[in-house]
């Protein structure tokens, strides 16, 4: 953590200088340094847009974001620290105000350029990702973070009755289904396949893995083990559809869509073979200093909302998973970030 406060510390101190001079002259803000917040309109329940107001709208003043109809347990943190910005301003600068915001989707991004990764689009289209982004070594790379917000992990649904296998005993169907650019896609399998889950297709899965092809027939005729899609809405129209055998994603990922889906019948163990903790990612340039105080802000307000009772986490959480009770692995995962009660 010690990296994310000294970033946020060296920005705001670069920042504040340079909105400090800019207030005293008069200047207007540059159009290029409003602040760009990455949202996700298919990463149902963290992160989604929904068409129908009671998704979106509870007790709690709708914040920018939800007056664009996104919504989910990380678009209801932003939310409240974007509102904090907008009410509460940062000294005796220039206030932030609906102006100094833009909010883009980014798996519209995605879909137009399918080749290209959501956090590739870091510094060129957004500046903070609110979405279920998964805290891995790659990721923190010239990024920030938040303290983690949300624990998960990799699991699986599947179809009551599988389809019976062809005659020359390879699947009638592909195996897996998931979505690109997302951690079920390599490590994911790994960790199904290290549990010794699915070990009838251990092989295929295996060859999968090595070059992204499978022989399943004696006769080398190639084999779709794993479909690969573009959204979540997709993946689990196509396994309620019975496209696919296996859904693999993040538990609460897999299971919201696939619910989604009117008539759509599935089993699972409840099981997760990894364990995944969510942060919010962002990136400071600090060549636009106001748009670097408006990151550094953000965060700093966010490490305020999360560690103390009542914590920011546990309204997220009762706001979006009405009715649902904690695992006992996410209290206690909440219970180390916030403490007690």
């Amino acid at each position: 953590m010690r990296d994310f406060y000294t970033l946020v510390l060296a920005a705001t101190l670069i920042a504040g200088t340079a909105i400090a001079q800019a207030s005293q002259t008069g200047e207007p803000a540059a159009s290029d340094s409003v602040l760009r917040i990455g949202v996700r309109s298919d990463a149902r329940p963290f992160s989604y847009r929904s068409e129908r107001n009671f998704d979106v709208l509870t007790a709690a003043t709708p914040g920018p974001l939800a007056n664009r109809k996104y919504t989910g347990f990380m678009i209801k943190i932003c939310d409240a620290v974007l509102t904090d910005m907008l009410v509460n301003p940062a000294g005796e600068g220039r206030r932030f105000t609906n102006r100094d915001l833009r909010i883009v989707d980014v798996d519209e991004l995605v879909m137009k350029n399918p080749e290209k990764s959501r956090f590739e689009y870091f510094g060129e289209e957004f500046d903070i990702l609110c979405d279920p982004a998964t805290i891995t070594n790659d990721r923190r790379s010239g990024l920030i973070l938040s303290p983690p917000l949300f624990l998960s992990g990799i699991s699986f649904i599947d179809l009551p009755e599988l389809p019976k296998p062809r005659q020359d005993g390879c699947p009638s169907l592909p195996l897996v289904g998931l979505v690109g650019n997302t951690t079920a896609a390599q490590t994911g399998i790994r960790a199904v396949l290290e549990a010794d889950e699915l070990p009838r297709y251990k092989a295929l899965l295996v060859d999968y893995l090595n070059d992204g092809k499978t022989n399943c027939a004696k006769e080398e005729i190639e084999y779709e083990a794993v479909r690969i899609f573009a959204s979540h809405s997709e993946a689990a129209e196509a396994f309620c559809d019975k496209e696919y055998y296996y859904y693999l994603g993040d538990h609460e990922i897999i299971t919201a869509n696939a619910r989604l889906i009117p008539g759509c019948d599935f089993e699972h163990s409840g099981r997760t073979f990894t364990t995944d903790r969510y942060a919010i990612f962002g990136q400071i340039d600090y060549q636009n200093t106001e748009r670097a105080l408006h990151v550094a802000r953000f965060f700093e307000i966010l490490s305020q909302k999360v560690p103390f009772s009542p914590s920011i986490l546990d309204t997220a959480f009762s706001d979006t998973f009405i009715g649902t009770e904690k695992s006992r692995a996410l209290e206690l995962f909440f219970w180390s970030v916030r403490g007690s009660k």
